[in-house]
């Protein structure tokens, strides 16, 4: 897991990160006051996949349902016992992004089927 550590406390950013493939995806977060949380409003990834308007949640992976599908994933972890809901969370470290790997990916996925 490698933390993403662009997120600023602005409340529309957009971002492409590179995997290591050598590909990339593209995507914009953005702070909602009235829903007190941020949300992915689009993640891009090649020409054939996009994703919009996701929550951002406590999650290990918040695209393991899209796993066969993409190289990638997208972690938060927080250290409040809340999921990331001001506007400073990311920005102040009380909560972190993480990108994880197409093989953090499956192994997250196996542990959870072994359950």
């Amino acid at each position: 897991m490698n933390l993403i550590t662009q997120v600023s406390s602005n409340a529309l950013q957009q971002q492409t990160m590179v995997l290591d493939d050598g590909t990339s995806f593209t995507y914009t977060l953005y702070f909602v006051p009235m829903q007190q949380g941020w949300f992915f409003t689009e993640i891009t990834y090649g020409d054939s996949f996009t994703l919009r308007n996701i929550r951002v949640t406590n999650s290990v992976n918040m695209l393991n349902q899209w796993r066969n599908i993409i190289p990638f994933g997208i972690g938060c972890i927080s250290t409040a016992n809340r999921e990331p809901s001001l506007q400073q969370d990311f920005s102040s470290g009380a909560s972190k992004l993480y990108l994880l790997t197409q093989l953090e990916c499956q192994q997250y996925a196996e542990i959870l089927a072994s359950d």
